[in-house]
Protein backbone atom coordinates (compact mmCIF):
# COMPACT_ATOMS: atom_id res chain seq x y z
CA UNK A 1 0.00 0.00 0.00
CA UNK A 2 2.65 2.53 0.91
CA UNK A 3 6.16 3.00 0.05
CA UNK A 4 9.34 4.70 1.10
CA UNK A 5 11.75 6.15 -1.27
CA UNK A 6 14.54 8.95 -1.01
CA UNK A 7 13.54 12.06 -3.10
CA UNK A 8 16.46 11.44 -5.55
CA UNK A 9 15.22 8.04 -6.23
CA UNK A 10 11.93 9.46 -7.95
CA UNK A 11 11.51 9.48 -11.43
CA UNK A 12 12.24 12.83 -12.58
CA UNK A 13 8.56 13.98 -13.33
CA UNK A 14 7.21 13.37 -10.25
CA UNK A 15 10.18 15.13 -8.37
CA UNK A 16 9.11 17.97 -10.69
CA UNK A 17 6.01 17.44 -9.65
CA UNK A 18 6.38 17.54 -6.58
CA UNK A 19 8.90 20.82 -6.31
CA UNK A 20 6.07 22.35 -7.84
CA UNK A 21 3.38 21.63 -5.44
CA UNK A 22 5.86 22.65 -2.64
CA UNK A 23 6.52 26.38 -4.76
CA UNK A 24 3.18 26.96 -5.22
CA UNK A 25 1.88 25.26 -2.10
CA UNK A 26 -0.87 23.68 -4.47
CA UNK A 27 -1.85 26.20 -6.81
CA UNK A 28 -1.65 25.07 -10.12
CA UNK A 29 -1.97 21.02 -9.59
CA UNK A 30 -4.26 18.85 -9.19
CA UNK A 31 -4.63 18.28 -5.04
CA UNK A 32 -4.14 19.45 -2.20
CA UNK A 33 -1.13 20.72 -0.46
CA UNK A 34 -0.78 21.06 3.58
CA UNK A 35 2.81 21.71 4.93
CA UNK A 36 4.32 20.55 7.91
CA UNK A 37 6.16 22.46 10.43
CA UNK A 38 9.56 21.93 10.64
CA UNK A 39 11.59 23.84 12.96
CA UNK A 40 15.03 22.03 12.85
CA UNK A 41 16.33 24.04 10.03
CA UNK A 42 16.61 26.91 12.19
CA UNK A 43 17.52 25.33 15.17
CA UNK A 44 20.10 23.86 12.67
CA UNK A 45 21.46 27.20 12.13
CA UNK A 46 21.37 29.14 14.96
CA UNK A 47 22.91 25.73 16.78
CA UNK A 48 25.64 26.00 14.06
CA UNK A 49 26.55 30.03 14.27
CA UNK A 50 26.64 29.44 18.45
CA UNK A 51 29.21 26.14 17.95
CA UNK A 52 31.29 28.53 15.45
CA UNK A 53 31.25 31.81 17.91
CA UNK A 54 31.80 29.26 20.76
CA UNK A 55 34.66 28.14 19.11
CA UNK A 56 36.15 31.56 18.11
CA UNK A 57 35.59 32.72 22.01
CA UNK A 58 37.33 29.72 23.55
CA UNK A 59 40.41 29.60 20.44
CA UNK A 60 40.87 33.59 20.24
CA UNK A 61 43.50 34.93 21.02
CA UNK A 62 45.23 31.66 20.50
CA UNK A 63 48.04 30.77 23.28
CA UNK A 64 48.30 26.81 22.59
CA UNK A 65 50.42 25.69 19.45
CA UNK A 66 49.13 26.59 16.21
CA UNK A 67 48.30 22.98 15.14
CA UNK A 68 46.69 21.77 18.22
CA UNK A 69 44.23 25.23 18.07
CA UNK A 70 43.81 24.70 14.52
CA UNK A 71 42.45 21.34 14.96
CA UNK A 72 39.96 22.66 17.97
CA UNK A 73 39.02 25.05 15.54
CA UNK A 74 38.60 23.18 12.33
CA UNK A 75 36.19 20.32 14.11
CA UNK A 76 34.15 23.47 15.27
CA UNK A 77 33.85 25.17 12.27
CA UNK A 78 33.01 22.38 10.58
CA UNK A 79 30.39 21.07 12.87
CA UNK A 80 28.82 24.59 12.77
CA UNK A 81 28.80 24.64 9.22
CA UNK A 82 27.44 21.52 8.44
CA UNK A 83 24.86 22.18 10.56
CA UNK A 84 23.81 25.71 8.57
CA UNK A 85 24.51 24.07 5.24
CA UNK A 86 22.31 21.13 6.14
CA UNK A 87 19.68 23.60 7.20
CA UNK A 88 20.12 25.46 3.78
CA UNK A 89 20.02 22.20 1.92
CA UNK A 90 17.07 21.74 3.35
CA UNK A 91 15.27 24.39 2.07
CA UNK A 92 17.25 24.59 -1.45
CA UNK A 93 18.60 21.51 -1.97
CA UNK A 94 16.80 19.12 -5.13
CA UNK A 95 17.48 15.94 -3.34
CA UNK A 96 15.28 17.54 -0.34
CA UNK A 97 11.62 17.01 -0.72
CA UNK A 98 10.37 19.49 2.40
CA UNK A 99 8.53 18.79 4.89
CA UNK A 100 4.04 18.81 3.38
CA UNK A 101 1.23 16.43 2.85
CA UNK A 102 0.18 16.36 -0.66
CA UNK A 103 -2.92 14.50 -2.11
CA UNK A 104 -4.10 13.95 -5.69
CA UNK A 105 -6.33 11.87 -7.32
CA UNK A 106 -3.82 8.77 -7.16
CA UNK A 107 -1.78 9.37 -4.38
CA UNK A 108 -1.06 10.57 -1.25
CA UNK A 109 2.28 12.39 -0.47
CA UNK A 110 4.07 12.09 2.85
CA UNK A 111 7.47 14.63 2.83
CA UNK A 112 9.98 14.38 5.35
CA UNK A 113 13.40 16.28 4.02
CA UNK A 114 15.01 13.73 1.54
CA UNK A 115 12.20 10.49 2.30
CA UNK A 116 8.92 10.51 1.18
CA UNK A 117 6.61 8.03 1.74
CA UNK A 118 3.62 7.45 -1.33
CA UNK A 119 0.38 5.63 -0.51
CA UNK A 120 -1.62 4.57 -3.70
CA UNK A 121 -5.13 5.67 -3.34
CA UNK A 122 -6.99 3.92 -6.22
CA UNK A 123 -8.41 1.62 -3.48
CA UNK A 124 -9.09 4.69 -1.02
CA UNK A 125 -12.67 3.56 0.73
CA UNK A 126 -12.46 6.78 3.27
CA UNK A 127 -10.79 8.96 5.65
CA UNK A 128 -11.31 10.49 8.96
CA UNK A 129 -10.13 13.46 10.64
CA UNK A 130 -9.21 13.97 14.53
CA UNK A 131 -8.55 17.03 15.95
CA UNK A 132 -6.11 16.16 18.65
CA UNK A 133 -3.75 19.11 21.06
CA UNK A 134 -1.42 20.06 18.60
CA UNK A 135 -2.21 18.31 15.80
CA UNK A 136 -5.47 16.68 13.51
CA UNK A 137 -5.12 12.72 13.06
CA UNK A 138 -6.08 11.33 9.68
CA UNK A 139 -7.07 7.91 9.06
CA UNK A 140 -7.89 6.48 5.77
CA UNK A 141 -8.51 3.35 4.63
CA UNK A 142 -6.81 1.97 1.41
CA UNK A 143 -8.69 -1.75 0.42
CA UNK A 144 -9.10 -4.03 3.44
CA UNK A 145 -5.77 -1.89 5.07
CA UNK A 146 -6.11 1.18 7.56
CA UNK A 147 -3.58 3.87 7.86
CA UNK A 148 -2.70 7.39 9.97
CA UNK A 149 -0.75 10.50 9.52
CA UNK A 150 -0.90 13.30 11.24
CA UNK A 151 -1.13 17.81 9.43
CA UNK A 152 -0.91 20.70 11.64
CA UNK A 153 -3.84 21.56 12.84
CA UNK A 154 -7.67 21.32 12.44
CA UNK A 155 -8.59 23.40 8.79
CA UNK A 156 -5.61 21.48 7.03
CA UNK A 157 -7.17 18.41 8.72
CA UNK A 158 -10.52 18.90 6.96
CA UNK A 159 -9.01 20.40 3.67
CA UNK A 160 -7.23 17.03 3.72
CA UNK A 161 -10.12 14.33 4.69
CA UNK A 162 -12.65 16.13 2.68
CA UNK A 163 -10.53 16.33 -0.64
CA UNK A 164 -10.08 12.52 -0.08
CA UNK A 165 -13.45 11.87 0.74
CA UNK A 166 -14.27 13.87 -2.89
CA UNK A 167 -11.72 11.49 -4.57
CA UNK A 168 -13.88 8.26 -3.04
CA UNK A 169 -17.26 9.82 -3.76
CA UNK A 170 -16.51 10.34 -7.45
CA UNK A 171 -13.98 7.01 -8.14
CA UNK A 172 -16.73 4.70 -6.45
CA UNK A 173 -19.72 6.39 -8.91
CA UNK A 174 -21.53 8.63 -6.99
CA UNK A 175 -24.08 8.11 -4.59
CA UNK A 176 -25.05 4.79 -6.37
CA UNK A 177 -22.23 3.91 -7.66
CA UNK A 178 -23.24 4.06 -11.38
CA UNK A 179 -21.89 7.66 -12.18
CA UNK A 180 -19.26 6.72 -15.54
CA UNK A 181 -18.91 10.11 -15.93
CA UNK A 182 -17.27 10.74 -12.17
CA UNK A 183 -15.68 7.16 -12.40
CA UNK A 184 -13.83 8.17 -16.15
CA UNK A 185 -12.82 11.96 -14.70
CA UNK A 186 -8.70 12.12 -15.76
CA UNK A 187 -7.08 12.11 -12.08
CA UNK A 188 -6.16 15.29 -13.09
CA UNK A 189 -9.73 16.44 -13.34
CA UNK A 190 -11.25 14.63 -10.24
CA UNK A 191 -8.53 16.19 -8.59
CA UNK A 192 -9.73 19.33 -9.73
CA UNK A 193 -12.89 18.54 -8.76
CA UNK A 194 -12.56 17.50 -5.64
CA UNK A 195 -10.09 20.74 -4.69
CA UNK A 196 -13.79 22.65 -5.56
CA UNK A 197 -15.72 20.51 -2.97
CA UNK A 198 -13.02 21.45 -0.77
CA UNK A 199 -13.36 25.40 -1.42
CA UNK A 200 -17.37 25.57 -1.95
CA UNK A 201 -18.73 22.41 -0.21
CA UNK A 202 -20.25 21.47 -3.15
CA UNK A 203 -19.35 19.47 -6.85
CA UNK A 204 -19.63 21.71 -9.35
CA UNK A 205 -22.75 21.66 -11.53
CA UNK A 206 -20.74 20.20 -14.68
CA UNK A 207 -17.94 18.08 -13.68
CA UNK A 208 -17.38 16.76 -16.81
CA UNK A 209 -16.00 20.51 -17.94
CA UNK A 210 -13.66 20.20 -15.13
CA UNK A 211 -10.67 19.68 -17.30
CA UNK A 212 -8.05 22.39 -17.04
CA UNK A 213 -5.08 22.09 -19.72
CA UNK A 214 -3.29 24.48 -17.41
CA UNK A 215 -3.02 22.12 -14.47
CA UNK A 216 0.18 19.76 -13.98
CA UNK A 217 -0.47 16.18 -15.04
CA UNK A 218 -0.42 13.45 -12.76
CA UNK A 219 2.69 11.28 -12.45
CA UNK A 220 2.69 7.83 -11.53
CA UNK A 221 5.91 7.98 -9.38
CA UNK A 222 8.16 4.90 -10.03
CA UNK A 223 12.28 4.40 -8.40
CA UNK A 224 14.24 5.63 -11.53
CA UNK A 225 17.38 6.93 -9.81
CA UNK A 226 20.04 5.70 -7.16
CA UNK A 227 20.28 7.13 -3.64
CA UNK A 228 23.60 9.14 -3.47
CA UNK A 229 26.61 7.37 -1.37
CA UNK A 230 27.36 10.67 -0.04
CA UNK A 231 31.04 9.79 -0.72
CA UNK A 232 31.32 13.24 -2.56
CA UNK A 233 30.35 14.98 0.38
CA UNK A 234 32.87 12.78 2.48
CA UNK A 235 35.65 14.04 0.19
CA UNK A 236 34.37 17.40 -0.03
CA UNK A 237 34.65 17.72 4.01
CA UNK A 238 37.79 16.39 3.74
CA UNK A 239 39.18 18.71 1.53
CA UNK A 240 37.37 21.60 3.46
CA UNK A 241 38.26 20.19 6.61
CA UNK A 242 42.00 20.04 5.36
CA UNK A 243 41.94 23.65 3.92
CA UNK A 244 40.44 25.57 6.74
CA UNK A 245 43.33 23.51 8.93
CA UNK A 246 45.90 25.43 7.54
CA UNK A 247 43.76 28.40 7.37
CA UNK A 248 43.23 28.66 10.44
CA UNK A 249 47.20 27.40 11.62
CA UNK A 250 48.41 29.95 9.25
CA UNK A 251 46.17 32.34 11.77
CA UNK A 252 47.04 31.27 14.45
CA UNK A 253 50.77 31.47 14.59
CA UNK A 254 51.22 35.12 14.53
CA UNK A 255 47.98 35.94 16.68
CA UNK A 256 49.85 33.43 19.50
CA UNK A 257 52.78 35.38 19.26
CA UNK A 258 51.26 39.11 19.75
CA UNK A 259 48.74 36.88 22.68
CA UNK A 260 51.47 35.20 24.49
CA UNK A 261 53.76 38.22 24.60
CA UNK A 262 51.05 40.76 26.18
CA UNK A 263 50.47 38.06 28.51
CA UNK A 264 54.07 37.88 29.12
CA UNK A 265 53.61 41.96 29.16
CA UNK A 266 51.16 41.69 31.89
CA UNK A 267 53.29 39.74 34.22
CA UNK A 268 54.09 42.18 37.34
CA UNK A 269 57.50 41.98 39.31
CA UNK A 270 59.97 38.90 39.19
CA UNK A 271 57.61 36.34 37.64
CA UNK A 272 58.00 38.05 34.58
CA UNK A 273 61.60 36.60 33.97
CA UNK A 274 60.54 33.32 33.64
CA UNK A 275 58.17 34.10 31.10
CA UNK A 276 60.49 36.45 29.07
CA UNK A 277 62.49 33.40 28.67
CA UNK A 278 60.16 30.96 27.97
CA UNK A 279 59.08 33.16 25.21
CA UNK A 280 62.42 33.90 23.62
CA UNK A 281 62.86 29.73 24.07
CA UNK A 282 60.26 29.24 21.24
CA UNK A 283 61.48 29.71 18.10
CA UNK A 284 58.13 29.69 16.02
CA UNK A 285 58.10 33.35 18.65
CA UNK A 286 59.71 36.01 16.27
CA UNK A 287 57.81 39.31 16.47
CA UNK A 288 58.68 40.51 19.79
CA UNK A 289 62.11 38.56 20.03
CA UNK A 290 63.71 42.09 20.11
CA UNK A 291 61.70 43.93 22.74
CA UNK A 292 61.32 40.47 24.84
CA UNK A 293 65.18 40.03 25.38
CA UNK A 294 65.83 43.64 25.78
CA UNK A 295 63.06 43.65 28.83
CA UNK A 296 65.04 40.43 30.25
CA UNK A 297 68.64 41.27 29.95
CA UNK A 298 67.31 44.30 32.15
CA UNK A 299 65.84 42.41 34.17
CA UNK A 300 69.48 40.41 34.70
CA UNK A 301 71.09 43.78 34.67
CA UNK A 302 69.09 45.35 37.19
CA UNK A 303 69.32 42.33 39.92
CA UNK A 304 72.58 41.95 39.09
CA UNK A 305 73.66 45.31 40.08
CA UNK A 306 71.23 45.00 43.27
CA UNK A 307 72.50 41.56 44.69
CA UNK A 308 75.75 41.16 43.52
CA UNK A 309 78.65 43.29 45.33
CA UNK A 310 80.87 40.58 47.26
CA UNK A 311 84.05 42.01 48.82
CA UNK A 312 86.50 40.73 45.96
CA UNK A 313 86.59 42.33 42.97
CA UNK A 314 87.67 39.40 41.27
CA UNK A 315 85.19 36.90 42.28
CA UNK A 316 82.25 39.74 42.23
CA UNK A 317 83.23 40.52 38.68
CA UNK A 318 82.93 36.41 37.99
CA UNK A 319 79.76 35.67 39.66
CA UNK A 320 78.33 38.73 37.48
CA UNK A 321 79.43 37.90 34.56
CA UNK A 322 78.34 34.07 34.59
CA UNK A 323 75.38 35.03 35.78
CA UNK A 324 74.60 38.36 32.98
CA UNK A 325 76.29 35.39 30.54
CA UNK A 326 72.61 33.79 30.78
CA UNK A 327 70.68 36.78 29.13
CA UNK A 328 71.11 35.15 25.52
CA UNK A 329 71.07 31.29 26.79
CA UNK A 330 67.61 29.20 26.93
CA UNK A 331 67.86 28.19 30.49
CA UNK A 332 69.24 30.00 33.70
CA UNK A 333 71.65 27.37 34.65
CA UNK A 334 74.79 27.62 36.45
CA UNK A 335 76.57 24.81 36.22
CA UNK A 336 78.21 24.34 39.71
CA UNK A 337 80.92 21.83 40.59
CA UNK A 338 81.88 21.68 44.46
CA UNK A 339 84.75 18.91 44.57
CA UNK A 340 87.23 18.14 47.45
CA UNK A 341 90.42 17.09 45.85
CA UNK A 342 92.46 15.83 49.27
CA UNK A 343 90.63 15.28 52.35
CA UNK A 344 92.19 15.07 55.52
CA UNK A 345 93.88 11.80 56.72
CA UNK A 346 91.63 9.35 57.49
CA UNK A 347 88.25 11.46 56.63
CA UNK A 348 88.09 10.92 52.89
CA UNK A 349 85.18 8.95 53.39
CA UNK A 350 83.30 12.16 54.42
CA UNK A 351 84.37 14.56 51.63
CA UNK A 352 81.05 13.72 49.56
CA UNK A 353 78.97 14.99 52.33
CA UNK A 354 81.04 18.10 52.40
CA UNK A 355 80.97 18.63 49.01
CA UNK A 356 77.09 17.84 49.28
CA UNK A 357 77.18 20.89 51.68
CA UNK A 358 79.16 23.34 49.99
CA UNK A 359 77.14 22.72 46.79
CA UNK A 360 73.63 23.21 48.83
CA UNK A 361 74.68 26.18 50.83
CA UNK A 362 76.84 28.13 48.12
CA UNK A 363 73.42 27.13 45.35
CA UNK A 364 70.63 28.02 48.14
CA UNK A 365 72.51 31.27 49.21
CA UNK A 366 73.37 32.47 45.52
CA UNK A 367 69.81 32.12 44.17
CA UNK A 368 68.15 33.44 46.89
CA UNK A 369 70.09 36.52 46.54
CA UNK A 370 70.61 37.13 43.18
CA UNK A 371 67.12 35.37 42.19
CA UNK A 372 65.81 31.84 41.50
CA UNK A 373 63.75 33.33 38.68
CA UNK A 374 66.87 34.10 36.71
CA UNK A 375 69.44 31.66 37.94
CA UNK A 376 69.72 28.00 39.29
CA UNK A 377 73.04 27.09 40.23
CA UNK A 378 72.79 23.22 39.79
CA UNK A 379 75.44 20.30 39.46
CA UNK A 380 76.32 18.12 36.10
CA UNK A 381 75.17 14.36 36.34
CA UNK A 382 78.39 11.66 36.74
CA UNK A 383 77.19 9.99 33.47
CA UNK A 384 78.13 6.66 35.27
CA UNK A 385 75.98 7.79 38.02
CA UNK A 386 73.56 10.15 37.42
CA UNK A 387 72.73 10.17 41.44
CA UNK A 388 76.43 11.46 41.90
CA UNK A 389 77.80 15.25 40.40
CA UNK A 390 80.39 14.70 37.70
CA UNK A 391 83.65 15.88 39.07
CA UNK A 392 85.54 15.36 36.12
CA UNK A 393 83.72 18.25 34.08
CA UNK A 394 84.33 21.80 34.72
CA UNK A 395 81.76 23.74 35.79
CA UNK A 396 80.43 27.65 34.79
CA UNK A 397 81.41 28.03 38.63
CA UNK A 398 84.18 25.46 39.21
CA UNK A 399 85.25 25.46 43.61
CA UNK A 400 87.77 22.62 44.35
CA UNK A 401 89.50 22.77 47.81
CA UNK A 402 92.16 20.33 49.67
CA UNK A 403 93.31 20.02 53.31
CA UNK A 404 97.17 21.20 52.95
CA UNK A 405 99.26 19.87 55.63
CA UNK A 406 100.25 23.20 58.34
CA UNK A 407 96.64 23.55 59.01
CA UNK A 408 95.05 25.06 56.06
CA UNK A 409 92.28 24.96 53.45
CA UNK A 410 93.42 25.98 50.01
CA UNK A 411 90.66 26.22 47.15
CA UNK A 412 90.41 27.51 43.94
CA UNK A 413 87.41 29.59 42.41
CA UNK A 414 87.23 29.41 38.43
CA UNK A 415 84.50 30.86 36.12
CA UNK A 416 83.09 30.41 33.15
CA UNK A 417 80.47 31.71 30.80
CA UNK A 418 79.88 27.93 29.20
CA UNK A 419 81.56 25.02 30.00
CA UNK A 420 83.36 24.63 26.83
CA UNK A 421 85.48 27.60 27.15
CA UNK A 422 88.00 28.49 29.54
CA UNK A 423 87.90 30.22 32.29
CA UNK A 424 87.92 34.56 32.51
CA UNK A 425 88.75 34.40 36.97
CA UNK A 426 90.66 32.11 38.68
CA UNK A 427 91.42 32.66 42.23
CA UNK A 428 93.14 30.59 44.35
CA UNK A 429 92.57 31.64 48.02
CA UNK A 430 93.24 29.72 51.43
CA UNK A 431 91.39 29.32 54.76
CA UNK A 432 92.96 28.58 58.20
CA UNK A 433 91.27 26.03 60.27
CA UNK A 434 90.13 26.94 63.32
CA UNK A 435 91.98 26.27 66.67
CA UNK A 436 89.51 24.80 68.70
CA UNK A 437 88.12 21.26 67.94
CA UNK A 438 89.61 18.27 65.94
CA UNK A 439 88.96 15.69 63.77
CA UNK A 440 85.58 15.76 61.20
CA UNK A 441 84.46 18.66 63.75
CA UNK A 442 87.42 20.62 63.13
CA UNK A 443 87.21 19.96 58.96
CA UNK A 444 83.28 21.04 58.95
CA UNK A 445 84.51 24.66 61.01
CA UNK A 446 86.43 25.24 58.00
CA UNK A 447 84.14 24.11 55.30
CA UNK A 448 81.72 26.41 56.42
CA UNK A 449 84.55 29.01 57.37
CA UNK A 450 85.28 28.99 53.11
CA UNK A 451 81.63 28.77 52.13
CA UNK A 452 81.22 31.93 54.09
CA UNK A 453 84.28 33.85 52.74
CA UNK A 454 83.05 32.69 49.29
CA UNK A 455 79.63 34.19 50.18
CA UNK A 456 81.35 37.31 51.51
CA UNK A 457 83.75 37.77 48.45
CA UNK A 458 80.99 36.81 45.35
CA UNK A 459 77.52 38.71 46.53
CA UNK A 460 78.25 40.05 49.87
CA UNK A 461 75.44 40.27 51.91
CA UNK A 462 72.85 37.57 51.14
CA UNK A 463 68.96 37.64 51.35
CA UNK A 464 66.80 34.79 52.82
CA UNK A 465 64.12 33.43 51.00
CA UNK A 466 60.00 34.13 52.41
CA UNK A 467 58.84 31.58 53.96
CA UNK A 468 55.46 30.86 52.34
CA UNK A 469 52.68 31.47 54.14
CA UNK A 470 50.32 28.46 55.72
CA UNK A 471 47.82 27.17 54.65
CA UNK A 472 44.41 27.42 55.99
CA UNK A 473 42.58 24.73 56.45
Amino acid sequence: MSKTFQFEELDYETRDYLVLARRTQGKGVPGIFTPRSNSLPIIGILVGFGIMILTVLITFPPTDPPAKEAMLQTAGFLLGGWMVLAAIRVWMSKKHAGHFVYADAENLYEAQGGTIKITDLVDLRHANATQNKNYTDIAIKVGNEQRRFQVNDEECGRRVAVFLNAVNYMRSGGEDGTDKVLQDLSPEAMGTVAKCVVETGEFPKNVGEAEDPDVARVPQPRKEGRRSTGLLAIFATFVIGTGLFFVFKGINAPWRDDAVFERVQSIEGKAQAPALRLYLGHTEFTAHRDEAQKMLDAHYDREVQATVSGTDPDLRRGTAEVVLALKSKPWGVVTFIAAEMTSPEGMAVFASLREKNVQTQLADKWGSTIGDELVVFASPANPEDPAEPDKKAKGMIDLRWRFAPGGRLEYTIEFRKSPDEQPFVTKTLTVTLPPEGQGIQQADQTIQSMINQILSRTVGNTRTRPLMPPIDF
